[in-house]
């Protein structure tokens, strides 16, 4: 299963990739927004890992995109942020996040809501 991170500092992307890519998944990385958009484009992904604050295009106007376009509303999207705060949660829901995890993340976690993601996905499909 393909999935794309769209993630704009390093660290996470290595956390996240690294986690992922132990796990069996093959993992592609977009760092702004626009990128997300593209490569979403070029190589459907199975699964997007979607970061709120990036460059060009935030995370939430990413998952507004994604989710009014017939091609791609049905690719699941976990937002994956630091805000905390039970708005950000449910904007994220509001505009078609299939779920939402909080930085710092424990990669075992993360695991388990990217399984469950894909397994409502795979359920749907």
């Amino acid at each position: 299963m393909k999935i794309l991170i769209g993630e704009d500092e390093v660290h996470i992307i290595t956390l996240l990739k690294f986690t992922l890519e132990i796990a069996g998944y093959e993992v592609r990385v977009a760092q702004n927004g626009l990128e997300v958009i593209e490569q979403v484009r070029l190589d459907r992904p199975d699964l997007i890992l979607l970061d709120v604050k990036m460059p060009e295009m935030n995370g939430w106007q990413v998952c507004e995109k994604l989710k009014s376009d017939e091609k791609t509303k049905s690719i699941p999207i976990i937002i994956v942020t630091a805000f905390v705060q039970k708005e950000a949660q449910d904007r994220s829901l509001e505009l078609g996040a299939d779920d939402f995890i909080t930085k710092p993340f424990d990669s075992k976690a993360l695991l388990v809501c990217v399984d469950r993601v894909l397994q409502r996905k795979k359920a749907r499909d």
